[in-house]
């Protein structure tokens, strides 16, 4: 499997929060899918490059709807990311991978019914100060 590192590009903010976010990536029906359970976001492709690349911009669009919007907290803590500390050293933690199994019908059957490959990358979300 090729190294590609995803990297969110958002430029609406030039403040960051930087966070693992856990990716998984699969086959399904011959296309290749890289999914993110803490966001409830995807990418695909024909070939795993492409699903990643599909990936950074669902995310990037993730962000910058959120964003301009102000919803991003309210979203992020809907999909069960924990959120504490003041708006000058906010912390945002994704949620546990337990937890998202235990909470998303979906991920429990790709879990148990597909081959996949668990990582996890660094990723900036833009800070709401």
């Amino acid at each position: 499997m090729a190294k590609i590192g995803i990297k969110a590009s958002f430029r609406g903010n030039k403040k960051y929060i930087e966070t693992n976010l856990s990716l998984l990536s699969f086959v399904d029906d011959g296309v290749n899918i890289v999914y993110s359970p803490a966001l409830d976001l995807s990418g695909y492709g024909y070939t795993e490059n492409e699903a990643r690349k599909s990936f950074e911009e669902a995310l990037n669009e993730f962000f910058r709807y959120t964003t301009n919007k102000v919803t991003l907290l309210k979203e992020l803590k809907r999909l069960g990311w924990k959120i504490s500390g003041g708006k000058k050293k906010p912390k945002i933690v994704s949620p546990d991978f337990s937890y998202m199994i235990s909470e998303n019908e979906d991920l429990q059957k790709l879990y148990n019914e597909k081959e996949f490959t668990k990582f996890n990358e660094k990723v900036k979300i833009p800070e709401l100060v």
